[in-house]
């Protein structure tokens, strides 16, 4: 796996992440919990380090998988979560702060 560093930062991150929307399940008619678990984990065990969520993916249903995946094998010093700000994915709702420290807390 290749890696990089997020300028201005010690952060490395490898070059292929792992995106969780469809993890969320809304829009996507529903996921297995136990295989979006085990896809974040066989990730992980191949060298991938960036795991994206946010929010809005199925409304924070995709930050608790990951969060129980991590949760799960200890890896949180492992990985490096990029989530996103100003959107909890409910229509005409602009979540800005402070739903995103609890978000980013978890």
């Amino acid at each position: 796996m290749e890696f990089a560093t997020i300028s201005g930062t010690p952060l490395s991150v490898s070059r292929v992440g792992l995106g969780t929307w469809a993890i969320g399940g809304w829009m996507w008619g529903g996921t297995d919990e136990e295989e979006s678990v085990k896809t974040i984990h066989a990730a992980v065990e191949r060298g991938i380090n960036l795991i994206d969520t946010a929010p809005a993916y199925g409304f924070g249903h995709s930050e608790e998988i990951v969060g129980r995946a991590i949760d799960d094998r200890r890896l949180r010093s492992h990985v490096v979560i990029a989530t996103k700000a100003g959107s909890s994915g409910r229509m005409g709702r602009s979540s800005g702060m402070p739903a995103e420290t609890g978000s980013c807390a978890r």
